[in-house]
């Protein structure tokens, strides 16, 4: 998956770390739940239609399948990448490093003002033990956020050792 690349210290990294921390601690508890989603009667339209552009979008940035993802970016969100072939060597090298989707651990909506979220959490093949967290916030049509951050490490190594 990596990161963000270091590039894009990005005018949004900061509302994003908010964002995400504020979904990923909603409804999420120590072990990892499969996905799940309110019932659909619960969830407004707009949350509707972002599940399922998101799942398409995500489903496509997995498959490195790019253009149409790059082409729903607001130009804030491709300024943080500078070129589609700079977004595409990011995929890439996550695609390397972590290898394809392994299991789907959660899948949420959720609104903030004017911004509806589609976040998808999962394991991936070449380390099983992190979960990654992919965010898209969609202002109208567009991708006016997108970000990827460490959920969980669900390894079983300690974190500090006292000697």
């Amino acid at each position: 998956m990596n990161p963000a690349p270091r590039h894009a210290s990005s005018v949004r990294l900061a509302p994003l770390a908010l964002l995400l921390g504020a979904a990923l601690l909603a409804g999420h508890g120590a072990q990892a739940a499969p996905p799940r989603l309110p019932p659909a009667a619960q969830t407004s339209a707009a949350e509707q239609v972002t599940l399922t552009r998101g799942r398409t979008l995500v489903g496509d940035f997995y498959a490195v399948k790019l253009d149409g993802l790059w082409g729903a970016f607001s130009p804030g969100v491709r300024a943080q990448w500078g070129t589609l072939t700079a977004f595409r060597a990011f995929r890439r090298g996550g695609l390397a490093q972590y290898g394809p989707e392994r299991q789907v651990v959660q899948e949420r909506t959720f609104t903030r003002g004017r911004e509806v979220f589609y976040v998808r959490s999962a394991a991936f093949e070449n380390a099983p033990e992190l979960v990654w967290a992919v965010v898209l916030g969609f202002t109208g049509p567009q991708v006016t956020t997108f970000g990827i951050a460490l959920e969980e490490d669900r390894s079983d190594a300690p974190v500090a050792r006292r000697p």
